[in-house]
């Protein structure tokens, strides 16, 4: 996905504050980026080390290293004696921040431009760290209070606990459901909603929330870590519609049954 790789290029070697520069809330874009993707792998309950951001971010692993350096300097992080990376109350707090003003700018080009859920996210990555307080307020005001982003994430302060949310709901990823048991499309995990071939794959198959999804069959494999996920596929029924998609992209998709 080479957009991905040329944003994850420029984020590794700091280019982000060249291109879009210091971020007007106190902390710089790049560290914005960091916070998000901490919080957002740590909300769907997933631990977050090193090699799991240099994967994320498509960076070597050194340079993963020195910006935690930095973020564990200015408060953001700690890592516990497995290396494995928290937020720290002031880091939840920056993330919450730009992660709310990402989402309602995604649901401000989808709702107040036209836009496709699909086409918002790019676009939001570039706004998120320019909105102020004010226009933050009266996009919330002109959407009528929205609780969630148009991939069904939800917004910061417009829910009890959005760090909570996906267990508070009991949802559950797609691939890890009942085979037979009819779900409903919560979300499509932020982890991956930078990967715009995944979410135009999603899109162009109607797989968007609200959707009433079906695993029609036990999957080969539940576990993407283990050796056969790669090339594993999985079978959905969606509607009056079967679809074989892989395994991946069931993993994406967070659902409650029923």
């Amino acid at each position: 996905m080479p957009e991905m790789a040329d944003k994850a290029d420029r984020v590794g070697q700091g280019g982000i504050q060249a291109v879009v520069g210091a971020a007007p809330h106190g902390a710089t874009a790049i560290t914005e980026e960091y916070l998000e993707t901490i919080y957002n792998i740590t909300m769907e309950g997933e631990p977050v080390i090193g090699a799991r951001l240099a994967e994320k971010f498509r960076v070597a692993p050194p340079t993963v290293t020195e910006t935690l350096k930095r973020l564990t300097r200015d408060g953001y992080i700690a890592m516990d004696s497995k290396r494995q990376i928290t937020l720290t109350p002031l880091g939840v707090e920056r993330a919450e921040a730009v992660l709310r003003r990402h989402r309602l700018t995604e649901r401000f080009l989808v709702e107040m431009l036209g836009m496709q859920w699909h086409q918002v996210h790019e676009e939001a990555c570039r706004l998120e760290h320019y909105i102020s307080g004010a226009v933050e307020a009266r996009v919330l005001a002109s959407l009528h209070q929205p609780t969630t982003c148009p991939h069904g994430n939800p917004i910061p302060g417009a829910v009890p606990n959005a760090r909570t949310y996906l267990s508070d709901m009991d949802a559950q990823r797609l691939l890890q459901t009942t085979p037979g048991a009819e779900q409903t499309i919560v979300c499509v995990s932020e982890v991956v909603e930078d990967e715009e071939e995944l979410i135009s794959y999603l899109h162009d198959r109607g797989l968007t929330p609200g959707t009433h999804v079906t695993l029609a069959a036990e999957p080969a494999v539940r576990d993407l870590h283990s050796a056969e996920a790669a090339e594993a596929m999985v079978t959905l029924r969606a509607g009056d519609r079967e679809l074989v998609v892989p395994a991946r992209v069931a993993h994406a998709l967070w659902v409650t049954q029923g």
